[in-house]
């Protein structure tokens, strides 16, 4: 088996512990438009859990239906669908559309400007790998622009040659064309490069394009940071 030379890098479930960063979302969204909308900051975070959801929902159908054309302009025009989303749900009258776009990225401007996000371990993890010659990549489903801002955020970005977000190369990351389109762009030989995810449907593409696939995957009682460092001994013993 060919050494590993390329390592892609998942964002949510590898760098970052989602499970901790929703009830931040939650509790910063509220803290942001209940008052300027109405309502209550709690009935705020609640209504995002099934905003989101539905938001999730139609990446999915838009991947099945083999678009958008442009990713980047549906995540942009999506963002106003999820704020309006959460109005219905704390029962706050709808704005106009422009109106509805500007709060949306405020709110979002506001959530991550807020945000507490540990920085994680897997960085010393990644900055080992590197120096041995590895190059790293991220390989996620988000936007690219919010990637570079998670990775500046955590004082990560000059670990990364290319930060892979479905826009970036116009595919979702919901099927093996995503590997397929990383692979076309990066120029890298899947037989010396595998994917590091949290999901083991997203290996599973990823393997069908010839990648090797390491699976963060937490035990019972299991931090999120020792789950993700126990996976990396694991790459650091199959990069030679």
């Amino acid at each position: 088996m060919s050494p590993i030379e390329v390592l892609f890098v998942d964002k949510g479930g590898v760098l970052l512990d989602n499970s901790a960063l929703s009830v931040q979302w939650r509790r910063l969204i509220g803290e942001y438009l209940a008052p300027r909308l109405g309502g209550r900051p709690e009935e705020w975070g609640a209504a995002n859990v099934p905003a989101f959801e539905r938001q999730w929902e139609r990446f999915q159908q838009a991947a099945a239906a083999g678009g958008p054309a442009d990713i980047r302009g549906f995540f942009a025009k999506d963002a106003r669908q999820w704020f309006l989303d959460m109005c219905d749900g704390v029962g706050v009258e709808r704005p106009s559309d422009d109106v509805a776009d500007a709060i949306a990225a405020n709110t979002v401007n506001y959530v991550k400007a807020r945000l507490n996000i540990p920085v994680p371990r897997a960085l010393d993890a990644l900055r080992a790998l590197r120096a041995r010659g590895v190059v790293l990549h991220t390989a996620s489903a988000d936007a690219h622009d919010g990637l570079v801002e998670f990775l500046e955020l955590i004082g990560g970005r000059d670990l990364f040659d290319r930060v892979y977000g479905s826009d970036l190369v116009n595919t979702w990351k919901f099927g093996s064309d995503y590997y397929r389109a990383v692979l076309a762009d990066s120029g890298v030989d899947p037989a010396r490069a595998a994917v590091v995810d949290d999901s083991p449907q997203a290996l599973a593409w990823a393997r069908e394009c010839g990648l090797r696939g390491f699976l963060v995957e937490r035990r019972d009682g299991e931090a999120f940071d020792d789950a993700v460092m126990r996976t990396f001994e694991d790459i650091a013993r199959a990069v030679d």
